[in-house]
């Protein structure tokens, strides 16, 4: 018969060895997981095949180019050469409005907004064109693409460079929001994407830069998507967006607004396939090559200093949105080279 010292014995081992392997137990999990990411690190699962379920896609819509502006090259990026990217990338499918029904209604009720009043001229079976009973302006509505242009001609109105009642940076992306949200256009992308301001004066006939908004005569917003993927989308005018408003210095409310764009189609977020990307390299030989689109021209020797993948948004309709490569270099030079691999584009 065991003695209440030996049962004391006994028992301090089996609450002691106990409590080492409930400790055990507890980190074995935390182990097991340190390992596998370890493991995973020095020895990474391949990345799934491309699913490429669009097909082909189709060419990029580039604006017309200037065919006299053949650049030379030269590659000064902070990276000593060009980067590492990805070699695979989505392209989602943008929605496209093909539907008439009640279209007419709703731009309609957008024009009477912005004081245009009465039935527009058409144009032709979708294109509209609303004109302002007393201010010299324009609408001009693509039904199907969702595209609206105001003009309001204040070369015609003297007026309209007395007031000096300019906003300011702030003050002007509100307004270029304010006025989107007010006709139901100012989609989430929108509302979080990037604004740039710019200020213009007017000198002679023509419209120039100003630098500071105590010499400008209008201020410009131009409102550009969020980025999508953590990737920037980039525009045809490179530095410009589709979405833009520019704003006189008036306080009357018919004439605030000197011009307004809005062209956008909505990118369907679940909607994507995964394609296989050109070499940075290859991308590279064929801006040198003279092929890709110039969005900013600067001098005849450029050097680019920065280079990524980014999505482009034509400004036009167009069915995905694709990835391209970016080249920025020296006095705002861009230019961009469609990423996807060239069997998966026509």
């Amino acid at each position: 018969m065991a003695t209440l010292t030996e049962v004391s014995f006994h028992t301090r081992r089996i609450i002691k060895w106990g409590a080492v392997g409930l400790v055990i137990v507890m980190l074995m999990p935390v182990a097991w997981r340190i390992i596998k990411t370890i493991y995973l690190t020095l020895n990474p699962p391949p990345p799934a095949a491309p699913t490429v379920k669009y097909g082909k896609l189709p060419k990029l819509l580039w604006p017309e180019a200037d065919p006299n502006y053949k650049p030379q090259y030269r590659l000064e990026t902070i990276e000593g050469g060009l980067p590492k990217l990805v070699n695979v990338a989505k392209v989602y499918f943008v929605s496209i409005n093909k539907s008439r029904i009640l279209e007419l209604e709703r731009i309609k009720s957008r024009a009477a907004a912005l004081g245009f009043a009465g039935d527009p001229e058409k144009v032709d079976d979708q294109t509209y064109v609303f004109k302002h009973t007393t201010n010299p302006a324009t609408l001009t509505v693509d039904i199907i693409y969702n595209s609206y242009k105001y003009i309001y001609d204040w070369r015609s109105d003297a007026g309209i460079l007395e007031e000096r009642s300019l906003p300011n940076n702030e003050q002007a992306v509100s307004e270029i929001k304010t006025l989107w949200q007010n006709l139901g256009l100012l989609a989430d992308d929108l509302a979080n994407g990037r604004p740039k301001v710019t200020y213009w004066k007017l000198t002679g006939e023509n419209l120039g830069l100003a630098l500071a908004l105590s010499e400008a005569d209008f201020v410009r917003v131009d409102l550009f998507r969020a980025d999508k993927d953590e990737v920037k989308i980039v525009t045809s005018g490179g530095d410009v967006s589709p979405v833009n408003v520019t704003f006189s210095g008036t306080t009357d409310q018919g004439k605030r607004i000197v011009e307004a764009n809005y062209a956008y189609s909505r990118i369907l977020d679940d909607t994507f396939s995964t394609y296989p990307l050109k070499t940075i390299d290859g991308a590279w030989q064929e801006l040198q090559g003279g092929g890709g689109f110039i969005a900013k021209m600067a001098a005849n020797n450029v050097v680019i200093r920065k280079v990524a993948l980014a999505y482009y948004e034509s400004g036009q309709p167009q069915e995905f949105l694709q990835p391209v490569y970016v080249f920025e270099g020296d006095a705002g030079f861009m230019a961009y080279v469609p990423a996807v691999s060239q069997e998966y584009s026509q």
